[in-house]
């Protein structure tokens, strides 16, 4: 079953009555450091338990931009708090996860449907249902990497080897618009941290390694296209 509609049929399950995750962690204070201590995830928001009290934290799902799961055992919570050594940028806090099996996928879509600003989910899985997919290579600075684009009915993934690059969006929420130059060519354009502004979009550039399939791509583009 698919992680995202186990996670629906989840959150309809515990909508009556609530939930909650907690999360036994490390909080990384690089380059000075880390903290343990516990992560609690509830109906209203996400809590940082730990010894060290200038370290605990309490936020409000409105207090927070996105959660980047790089892995079940690490991801960020990027908040809106400036960072004033840093000129105000904005403050991410790193996780490891100690213990168990950490931001599993069940407990991250209810965190996807709880938020509401777009996630980063470096950790896709093979959709249920599969549109459309062609193989790509994923355009870096330098370089790049291979792998798979997928295209499902609310969710576009790129499986990769390179588990940096891999990711999963949904079509409603992440995915700003999708264009192409030529049929071996395509960019997918989401709302992800770029350079730690999160406010500002970025583009994943792929190149093609079978054309294009044009009825496919005009669908994709009427889907994206701004509403006036």
């Amino acid at each position: 079953m698919s992680k995202w509609i186990y996670g629906l049929l989840v959150l309809i399950v515990i909508s009556a009555h609530g939930f909650g995750d907690t999360l036994k962690v490390r909080h990384d204070h690089d380059p000075r450091g880390g903290c343990e201590g516990e992560l609690v995830i509830t109906d209203s928001g996400i809590e940082y338990r730990t010894e060290k009290e200038k370290h605990n934290r309490i936020w409000a799902w409105t207090d927070i931009q996105t959660v980047d799961r790089y892995s079940p055992q690490r991801f960020t919570v990027l908040t809106y708090a400036d960072q004033k050594i840093l000129l105000g940028r904005d403050q991410p806090f790193d996780f490891d996860v100690l213990e168990g099996e950490g931001l599993d996928d069940e407990t991250f879509a209810l965190i996807s449907k709880k938020l509401p600003r777009p996630v980063v989910d470096r950790v896709p899985e093979e959709l249920e249902t599969v549109e459309y997919e062609v193989p790509v290579k994923h355009l870096h600075t330098f370089g790049g990497c291979e792998g798979t684009l997928h295209f499902g009915k609310d969710h576009i993934s790129y499986e990769t080897d390179h588990k940096k690059d891999a990711r999963v969006w949904r079509r409603n929420q992440e995915v700003v618009g999708v264009w192409s130059v030529n049929r071996y060519d395509l960019e997918v354009q989401v709302y992800e941290r770029d350079g730690g502004d999160f406010n500002r979009t970025r583009n994943f550039r792929f190149q093609l390694k079978e054309p294009l399939n044009e009825e496919y791509y005009t669908q994709l583009r009427r889907e994206f296209l701004p509403v006036r």
